[in-house]
């Protein structure tokens, strides 16, 4: 993203009143483990590496925080 990157967004969408309950799925090359505990701790629900990604773990994800809605 040409601004901010993906974990600014992740604060600024948790700071506004309007948008902090939103779940937040992040999906990243970045697989280091200081990566993950940054997305987390920047308030995402879910932080899931491409380099492991399977469609099982994202709709699994997904079910989780929106429930039979996904469905």
């Amino acid at each position: 993203m040409p601004r901010m990157n993906g974990f600014e967004l992740v604060t600024l969408i948790r700071k506004n009143e309007k948008t902090h309950d939103i779940p937040i799925i992040i999906v990243s090359y970045k697989d280091r483990e200081e990566d993950k505990l940054k997305g987390m701790e920047a308030g995402a629900n879910y932080y899931l590496t491409k380099s492991s990604f399977h469609d099982d773990t994202f709709i699994e994800a997904v079910h989780d925080l929106i429930g039979d809605a996904a469905e």
